[in-house]
C-alpha cells in the first residue's frame, strides 16, 4: 500500500469540511467527499476506512489548529499573571481578517462529530483540557479566567454559527474590554472577590 501523502490528506479533509459546511452532515458521504476532492472513492478509502475515521481526522485537525493558535499566543506573550489569556487576546483576537471562511468551515467537523458520534469530539475536549490547565495556573482568580474565556468562546460560537457577523470593530471592542479586565485582575485581584450565597428556598419548595 502506498504511503499517505500529507498534502493529499489535507486536500481530502478540506473537501470533507466543504461538503459538511455546504450540504450538512447528513450528506457527508464518501461519494460526495471524493467528488468534491476530485478523486476516486478508492483514493479516499486509502486514507480513511470509515466515515467515523474521516470525521475524527477532521476534528483532530481543528483541535490541532486551535492548540497551535493559543500556544503561539502564549509563547509570544510576556511572562507574568494572565499570560495565557493575554496571549489568546493578542494572537487570536487581534485581526478579524484571520477569521476566514476556511476557519469557520473547519469547525463543521465538530457538528459532524456530534451528529455522528459525540465521542468523536474527544480531541477537541482534550485540547480544551490543556487550555484550561494553563489558565488555572495563570495567576488570576479562576472565575475571572472563566469569564474571559466564556466571552471569547461566545463570540467564536455565534460567528461559526453565522448568528452575528464579527467585524474588526466588534473584535476590537471585545478584546479591549477583556484586556482591561485581565489587567485589573492582575493589579487588584481582590476587586474580583466573590461571595457565593445560596438563595433561600422558595415558598413552594
Amino acid at each position: 500500500m502506498a504511503p499517505h501523502n500529507p498534502a493529499q490528506r489535507d486536500l481530502l479533509l478540506d473537501a470533507a469540511e466543504t461538503v459538511a459546511a455546504r450540504e450538512g452532515v447528513a450528506r457527508l458521504t464518501f461519494d460526495a467527499v471524493a467528488a468534491e476532492a476530485g478523486v476516486s472513492k478508492g483514493g479516499l478509502l486509502h486514507y480513511f476506512s470509515s466515515k467515523e475515521q474521516l470525521i475524527e481526522a477532521m476534528v483532530q485537525r481543528s483541535a490541532d489548529g486551535w492548540r497551535n493558535c493559543f500556544m503561539t499566543g502564549y509563547a509570544e506573550a510576556p511572562e507574568g499573571p494572565g499570560r495565557m489569556l493575554r496571549g489568546i487576546l493578542n494572537h487570536c483576537c487581534m485581526d478579524a481578517r484571520n477569521w476566514t471562511d476556511g476557519l469557520r468551515r473547519s469547525y463543521s467537523a465538530i457538528f459532524a462529530a456530534l451528529a455522528q458520534n459525540s465521542e468523536l469530539v474527544q480531541p477537541m475536549r482534550d485540547v480544551y483540557d490543556e487550555l484550561y490547565g494553563l489558565i488555572r495556573n495563570d495567576g488570576l482568580p479562576d472565575h475571572v479566567a472563566e469569564i474571559v474565556m466564556a466571552a471569547i468562546d461566545g463570540l467564536w460560537f455565534y460567528w461559526v454559527m453565522r448568528l452575528r457577523p464579527v467585524d474588526q470593530e466588534a473584535l476590537d471592542r471585545l478584546r479591549c474590554t477583556l484586556e482591561r479586565i485581565v489587567a485589573l485582575a492582575v493589579e487588584k485581584p481582590e476587586t474580583f472577590d466573590v461571595q457565593i450565597t445560596t438563595p433561600p428556598p422558595s415558598a413552594d419548595a
